[in-house]
């Protein structure tokens, strides 16, 4: 039997070949055969034989020193698997922050040359800092699907126009308009890792129904799937991956056997962190063996001044975070795993950094909701410990104090948003077990985040487009680090500018210019100075910047500082702002916007994933409601419309035909009012007046309690008339929407399901600010 099997297998191998064509001629006649034009199958585009894949895992909020391979107390064994197998940078910078980073690492230019110089969801009208990323800039991606690869971004995509991330589009700067062909993430800064807002390509895209869903094991899932896709056709082609995890951004969610890891880890602080940290980065010898740590910063306490109930909570907010760090880790392993299984592993392009260094938005004591940050307010220590049980768990969206942060960027000074080393020096590791020689060895060389594109191009043999759709490409500002590889030094000395809202730097060769002096970075009230005089620090001899050489080397000084006001002006990072423009830019859009709208708001239908940003501002002002809403039975539950989510929303929604107004503060505190009666089985007209004390409110004062009168009708019948004492805060979430007829992400309560359309018809929405004489009134007596 079994020599017949191998006999009939023989026979397959040699038939096959010929069958198809066999095949199909017998659906061919002669005569067809006789008068056909068939012509050849057309050339398409396709990658070169050989062609290696590129996978670029994009880290958020990273330092230096938190991964285990630079030194660091978390572990990341694929990190190190990746390192082990390849180079480590000592010398890479990224920008301040994530979106200036990204449209850098994908543009292969300057933030500021590609008009993001700052956060998207902070820009200013000028060339550097619009966010509109110019057409003449495409993106990497664009550049390898141009080349025959495909193209798939996964996670974190924040740098697009906050403007234009909401269902009407335009789409141009969405991750399908900039080269990429699948894509499967979030749009914001931010986004819950347990209930996430996701969107597929441009759609919105549910919530996975897995039991224990975390968004990290779903990109790697998608990821895997991706890479598998490919096999349905013939050769494979090669891919471009941009896996960018929220991951170690806030907030800082770990499944909870991933946190009991690290239990009891972090009990000696963080000043004792930094010790064994600098050693470790001594005994790996990447920094020298004389080197300082810079002193704590300013509101950064000394660990044995702590009281014992401060220890424990920032204790549990390390653990937190080294354990999404690890788990992050551990997902992207399932990502080599699956490569490797498939044979691909070798020939892959592996990029690990992060967009900036370890982040202060926390604060001196943490934060159980990051959303406190926006609003400048700090909770206090007793606030975030009464949720340290649930700190890293679905209930909380926290961060943890900025002393870890200090301690996860050794040996360098401060932290992300500043110009100091602590902000912008970030790993770097790059593997390739085809093309890189190299096995676990260190690279000096200065190298940049827009140098990342150039370099894996050049690697992939890929020259740069001259066209993208159309349109003639800039040259590169990055540079290609392709020599790098199998040269330990490289000739070039290149200066390299720094910027955001203020706080700026130049690093060139060992010396480097700063000021950077808005280092309370969890405060966006305060602003920088934009003509603060320069510290000049030798990075070689001093990477902490404790020696301020200025006053010894004036001459340095004046060279560096004229050449950085030469890339100031090329780059349009001129004219330079602390901050303040944003703000003034950001009022004078939303006047704008009202004064287009008339100061009504109308939704026809339902309308879902609206940034808070976008929406009506219904925080803000007193407003006036109203709905067309039918039902079939008159006791239905679901949301009408809703801002935000559980720790920090606001919404109007039936619970069992009961009209329910619901207001949730940033720690989860909950004010609600109810109808007295419900809304009829049929047609009703709900109108509602959302009025604060005093009359018209346009001034944002967040967290300000204020009296809130909220009057409801239905069909012309008062069923509601109360007023409620609220905090009201200026942001309730970054990425959290407004929706009207469902509530995406999180629910603002329990009363109701999450992602759940509402169980009738919602129709003629209209949010109306026009204030009534009243208003005015008191306005001009104000």
């Amino acid at each position: 039997m079994k020599v017949q099997l191998w006999l009939v297998g023989v026979l397959a191998l040699l038939v096959m070949p010929a069958y198809p064509v066999q095949a199909l001629d017998l659906d061919v006649s002669e005569e067809d055969q006789a008068i056909s034009v068939p012509g050849e199958m057309p050339q398409r585009l396709a990658a070169k034989p050989g062609a290696p894949n590129v996978l670029v895992w994009l880290m958020d909020d990273v330092g230096f020193a938190q991964v285990s391979s630079y030194g660091g107390l978390v572990e990341t064994p694929n990190i190190d698997r990746v390192a082990t197998a390849g180079l480590r940078y000592a010398n890479f910078r990224s920008t301040p922050v994530c979106s200036s980073s990204r449209a850098s690492l994908l543009t292969g230019r300057n933030p500021h040359t590609v008009h993001v110089g700052g956060h998207a969801m902070g820009p200013r009208g000028l060339p550097g800092y619009d966010t509109l990323i110019p057409a003449e800039a495409g993106t990497v991606a664009e550049n390898f699907r141009q080349a025959g690869y495909r193209t798939y971004a996964l996670g974190k995509f924040d740098h697009a126009p906050v403007q234009d991330v909401t269902q009407a589009g335009p789409f141009t700067y969405w991750p399908q308009g900039q080269g990429f062909e699948r894509f499967y993430g979030f749009m914001t800064a931010d986004t819950d890792n347990f209930d996430p807002i996701l969107w597929d390509g441009n759609a919105p895209a549910p919530i996975p129904d897995q039991p224990d869903y975390h968004l990290n094991r779903d990109l790697a899932d998608r990821a895997i799937e991706f890479i598998g896709n490919r096999s349905s056709m013939h050769p494979v082609a090669p891919f471009f991956m941009y896996w960018s995890t929220g991951t170690a951004h806030a907030p800082h969610h770990a499944p909870a056997s991933w946190i009991e890891k690290y239990k009891g880890r972090f009990d000696s602080g963080w000043d004792v962190a930094r010790e064994i940290i600098l050693q470790r980065q001594k005994e790996l010898g990447i920094v020298p063996a004389d080197t300082r740590l810079p002193p704590r910063p300013e509101h950064m306490k000394a660990w044995d001044s702590l009281t014992d109930a401060e220890k424990r909570l920032f204790a549990r907010q390390m653990e937190v975070f080294a354990a999404s760090l690890s788990y992050a880790d551990y997902e992207f392993g399932r990502v080599l795993d699956a490569l490797e299984a498939r044979g691909e592993l070798e020939n892959t392009l592996v990029v690990i950094t992060s967009d900036n260094g370890a982040s202060a938005e926390g604060g001196p004591t943490g934060l159980m909701n990051e959303i406190s940050f926006p609003n400048s307010h700090a909770p206090t220590v007793d606030e975030n410990i009464a949720w340290i049980d649930q700190w890293g768990g679905p209930e909380t969206f926290p961060h943890y104090a900025f002393g870890w942060a200090v301690a996860g960027n050794t040996p360098f000074n401060y932290y992300k948003q500043t110009a100091w080393e602590g902000g912008i020096h970030v790993p770097l590791v790059v593997a390739w077990p085809a093309g890189i020689e190299a096995r676990g060895e260190w690279r000096e060389q200065f190298a940049y985040i827009a140098d990342i594109t150039p370099t894996v191009l050049a690697a992939a043999g890929i020259e740069p487009a001259k066209t993208v759709n159309g349109v003639e490409q800039s040259a590169f500002d990055g540079l290609n680090l392709v020599p790098t590889f199998s040269r330990s030094k490289a000739p070039g000395d290149r200066g390299q500018y720094f910027e955001m809202y203020g706080n700026r730097s130049f690093v060139k060769g060992d010396w480097k210019l700063v000021a950077s002096n808005r280092t309370a970075t969890w405060d966006l009230t305060t602003s920088a100075s934009v003509d603060n005089a320069w510290a000049l620090y030798n990075l070689r001899s001093d990477p902490g910047e404790t020696d301020d050489l200025a006053a010894r080397h004036p001459e340095i000084v004046s060279r560096l500082d004229a050449e950085f006001k030469a890339q100031a002006t090329r780059f349009h990072v001129d004219p330079i702002d602390g901050g303040g423009g944003t703000r003034v830019f950001l009022r004078n859009m939303a006047r704008q916007d009202m004064k287009a709208r008339g100061m009504r708001w109308q939704f026809p239908h339902p309308v879902t994933r609206i940034l808070e940003s976008n929406a009506p501002p219904i925080k803000f002002m007193s407003h006036s409601f109203s709905a067309d809403i039918q039902l079939p039975a008159g006791n239905e539950t679901g949301p009408i419309y809703a801002m935000g989510g559980s720790l920090g929303g606001m919404g109007l929604y039936l619970s069992e035909g009961k009209p329910v107004f619901a207001l949730r503060g940033l720690m989860g505190e909950e004010t609600r009012v109810t109808a007295s009666e419900a809304l009829q089985a049929g047609s009703n007209r709900l109108e509602m007046r959302f009025e604060y004390a005093g009359g018209l409110q346009m001034k944002v004062t967040p967290m300000a309690v204020k009296t809130i009168q909220i009057t409801l009708t239905n069909n012309g019948n008062e069923i509601l008339d109360e007023s409620v004492e609220f905090a009201m805060p200026g942001t309730f979430s970054s990425s959290e929407t407004f929706d009207i007829g469902r509530d995406d992400g999180k629910a603002l309560n329990e009363d109701y399901p999450a992602e759940t359309p509402f169980p009738g018809e919602i129709r003629n929405v209209l949010f109306d600010f026009t204030p009534s004489l009243g208003d005015m009134m008191r306005g001009l007596l104000n």
